[in-house]
């Protein structure tokens, strides 16, 4: 088995030089000389020691998506089509600038403390977080650069990417109310359990008032997440005698279950309810009728999230700015003028 020592004997450089190939510190060998110790690397199927290397550089080349444990399982999270592929775009753009993505899923700050020793994380980034307790406690305590997807507190220096979530829910329900809708349910996990389906919820109360109207309490549907919670909101108000004309859902798989929860239960979609989603994300795509949507860039979202984790990297100094991405609705066909 070939060692640096017998790579940088054959390349007729020092171990240094091998070492710093290794480390991708471009600026310190030539293109040439880079090229021929990886030809030799490649020949002699050298794989370098890790650890070694992490000890060495100060450096793992590992970054750590986080994944909160709260009211789902880890791998129902990871099921989801937002977070997959949000989860997918990450580890795609970390790869590419040659970095490791450990998935980590954790219930409390001492985990990720843990994580982050054990294995001498570069960087982290937490998306879907829930329980603000832990997700402060995270961004006071780490030492280690941390991005937060979908969320932010004013009064922490904070390194975050968001969406303008209070515009998506203000122009779903603005949608319908100009397609006529005076009667607007709202479908989601638990409205006042995140920020950012508090956020939706109020965007919705908004372009509700515009129009002189307010919600109803029995058309605010809680709900689990994914398509299993939309078919128990469907089979609610497959049951009433009042019916909304519309519910906005505030992911794509709640609003999936709802038209299929309908569908089975005699109700057209969209001739008897309007559906609208949030996300844009594959489901939506797929499911007929196509599901009217509140469309966000979710490669722009990870690619931001990116950016903003390598320049806190190289910048010790850089741990405050807050991103926010523009929606807008996506119109297919689970909407009906009335």
């Amino acid at each position: 088995m070939s060692t640096i020592k017998d790579i940088a004997a054959e390349a007729g450089v020092s171990v240094m030089t091998v070492s710093n190939v290794i480390n991708n510190n471009h600026a310190r060998v030539s293109p040439a000389t880079e090229q021929r110790i990886r030809e030799i690397m490649t020949k002699h199927n050298y794989v370098p020691n890790m650890a070694a290397r992490s000890l060495i550089s100060k450096s793992s080349r590992i970054i750590a998506v986080l994944l909160p444990i709260w009211h789902v399982s880890t791998a129902s999270i990871l099921r989801d089509p937002y977070a997959g592929q949000l989860a997918g775009y990450l580890e795609e753009m970390l790869r590419e600038k040659e970095y490791y993505v450990m998935l980590c899923s954790f219930e409390n700050v001492d985990q990720v403390l843990m994580v982050q020793r054990t294995w001498q994380i570069d960087g982290m980034i937490l998306i879907l977080p829930h329980e603000d307790t832990v997700t402060r406690g995270l961004i006071e305590k780490t030492q280690t650069p941390l991005v937060v997807i979908d969320r932010h507190y004013d009064d922490l220096k904070t390194l975050s990417v968001c969406l303008d979530d209070r515009g998506g829910g203000y122009q779903a329900a603005k949608y319908l109310l100009e397609k006529g809708h005076r009667k607007i349910g709202f479908a989601a996990p638990a409205i006042y359990e995140s920020s950012v389906i508090r956020d939706r919820f109020e965007g919705y109360q908004e372009a509700l008032r515009e129009y002189g109207l307010k919600e109803k309490e029995e058309w605010l549907f809680d709900s689990v997440i994914q398509q299993e919670g939309g078919e128990t909101v469907a089979e609610t108000i497959s049951r009433m005698s009042d019916r909304p004309t519309a519910v906005i859902a505030t992911e794509d798989l709640l609003a999936c279950g709802i038209i299929k929860g309908c569908q089975k239960r005699g109700i057209q979609i969209p001739q008897d309810l309007s559906v609208v989603g949030f996300d844009d994300s594959m489901p939506a795509k797929l499911i007929t009728p196509g599901l009217t949507t509140v469309a966000q860039d979710i490669r722009e979202k990870a690619n931001l999230s990116v950016q903003m984790l390598m320049r806190a990297i190289e910048d010790p100094s850089f741990r405050d700015e807050y991103r926010i991405l523009p929606v807008k609705v996506k119109e297919r066909q689970s909407v009906q003028e009335v």
